[in-house]
């Protein structure tokens, strides 16, 4: 059975989401968690975070950084199930540090009689890239040292290369004191 989509509930919630986004770009902690359900039930799963709860959500928000300047929505879907549940899916573009972020949000809410429209469900993420560039490397680099590396181990190996790049990176961002003996580099 499908349901005809509430013309009303849909137009309430894309006002509640707009204020939503609004209060997230002013990084208004306070208004952000009038929002979600208070309960024990209330889920949101961010890009690093699963916050299981009301009040894990409000203790991540506390500590999490603003979202960077530039952020909006590209698209949005708003669609009821009826008049009192609302799906809103988000594709969302931010620029941090000069290059573009593409991040996806979800949320569910929901209309209660006795505290109005609330975030039931929410989640964010940032889509896999189609191609990734460490799975290439490693397909790659496997090939051309003669090393065996069955298709279905690639996407492992990637996500380990991926990883070690990103805990190495701020490492070799370091900057080495003139002080420190440099290690000799050996050329084939």
């Amino acid at each position: 059975m499908v349901f005809p989509s509430d013309p009303a509930a849909c137009a309430t919630v894309a006002a509640l989401h707009d204020a939503y986004e609004q209060a997230l770009r002013r990084n208004d902690v306070a208004a952000l968690q009038t929002y979600f359900w208070d309960n024990p039930e209330t889920v949101r799963y961010g890009v690093a975070e699963h916050a299981y709860g009301a009040t894990a959500i409000a203790d991540y928000r506390q500590q999490a950084q603003p979202p960077p300047p530039g952020r909006h929505v590209i698209r949005r879907s708003v669609v009821s199930f009826g008049p009192d549940h609302v799906s809103v899916m988000c594709e969302i573009a931010a620029d941090a540090d000069g290059t573009s972020a593409d991040i996806r949000q979800s949320q569910l809410w929901v209309r209660f009689a006795d505290v109005g429209w609330k975030i039931v469900a929410a989640h964010v993420s940032r889509p896999v890239p189609a191609v990734r560039p460490w799975a290439l490397y490693a397909a790659r680099t496997a090939a051309a040292v003669g090393l065996p590396l069955r298709p279905e181990e690639v996407g492992d190996v990637a996500f380990h290369l991926e990883r070690a790049a990103t805990i190495a990176a701020p490492l070799l961002a370091h900057p080495v004191p003139e002080t420190v003996e440099r290690a000799a580099i050996f050329r084939a």
